[in-house]
C-alpha cells in the first residue's frame, strides 16, 4: 500500500497542527499535576472484571480531567486512513525524578453523528471520542531499557516510543485527537514519580509531581504516522 508520512505537532490552545511551532514560540508548554493517589482510569465503567471494550471506549471521561492534556485537529476536509505504526515524540519535564507518559490517539465523531440503529447500550455517537490506539512509556527508560536513569527535575528530556500498528479510517468531518496523561490504571501500575524500585517501593515513595509537555520550535512534541494513498 502506498503511504505518505504525516506529522502532527502539539500546538497552543489544544490544537494539533501540520506545521511546527514558529521560531518565535520559545516558551510554549502545557502542564498538569499527576497524583499517584488519584490515577487516570483506563475505563469509566465500574466492574470487578477487565473491561474488554476499553480499546474503543469513549474517552470524554478522561478528557474532562485536569491531569489529561487534549489536542485535536480541525474537522477533516476528506477521509484519511492511517496505516502502520504511530510514533510519539514528546519533549517533557517533571518536578519529580520519574514519570510515565501515556499517548492515546482518538477518533472524534462530529456533533451530528447518528446513533447505531441497533443500540441496546444507548450509546450516543455525537462527539464520541473513540480510542484508536494508546501506549505508555516509563520515563526512566528513555535512554536505555538496560540502565534506567532518573529524571532531573525541571530539565527537558525527549521521550520517544511507538504505539501499536493500526489501520483506521478517519472520516470526513471527524477530528483526530491526542490525549497525554501520566497514568492508565489499573492497566499499568502506578509510577511513584520518584526514582526507585517500584516493586518494593513503600507508600512514602508515591508523590505528586507537575509534568510539562513542550511545544516549541526547539522542543517540537509531535505524532508521526503513515497516511494511505486513496
Amino acid at each position: 500500500v502506498n503511504a505518505a508520512e504525516k506529522t502532527l505537532y502539539l500546538a497552543d490552545k489544544g490544537r494539533l497542527s501540520s506545521a511546527p511551532a514558529p521560531e518565535s514560540e520559545k516558551n510554549g508548554f502545557d502542564e498538569y499535576v499527576s497524583n499517584p493517589a488519584k490515577p487516570v482510569p483506563y475505563t469509566m465503567k465500574t466492574s470487578i472484571r477487565y473491561n474488554r471494550d476499553y480499546f474503543v471506549e469513549d474517552q470524554r471521561f478522561a478528557a474532562s480531567r485536569p491531569d489529561v492534556l487534549v489536542f485535536a485537529t480541525e474537522p477533516l476536509a476528506e477521509d484519511m486512513t492511517i496505516a502502520g505504526p504511530i510514533r510519539a515524540e514528546l519533549y517533557v519535564s517533571t518536578t519529580g525524578t520519574d514519570a510515565d507518559w501515556v499517548v492515546k490517539v482518538i477518533d472524534v465523531y462530529p456533533d451530528d453523528a447518528p446513533d447505531p440503529k441497533t443500540n441496546p447500550a444507548g450509546i450516543r455517537m455525537a462527539g464520541y471520542q473513540r480510542l484508536i490506539r494508546g501506549e505508555i512509556f516509563r520515563g526512566k527508560f528513555r535512554e536505555s531499557f538496560e540502565k534506567p536513569v532518573p529524571c532531573v527535575p525541571g530539565r527537558v528530556a525527549k521521550v520517544a516510543f511507538d504505539l501499536p500498528d493500526v489501520q483506521h479510517a478517519f472520516l470526513k468531518g471527524h477530528r483526530l485527537m491526542v490525549q497525554v496523561q501520566s497514568s492508565w490504571f489499573p492497566l499499568f501500575d502506578r509510577n511513584p514519580q520518584t526514582f526507585c524500585d517500584i516493586r518494593t517501593a513503600g507508600e512514602e515513595a508515591f508523590r505528586k509531581a507537575t509534568h510539562r509537555v513542550y511545544r516549541t520550535s526547539r522542543y517540537p512534541s509531535r505524532l508521526s504516522f503513515k497516511v494511505a494513498a486513496e
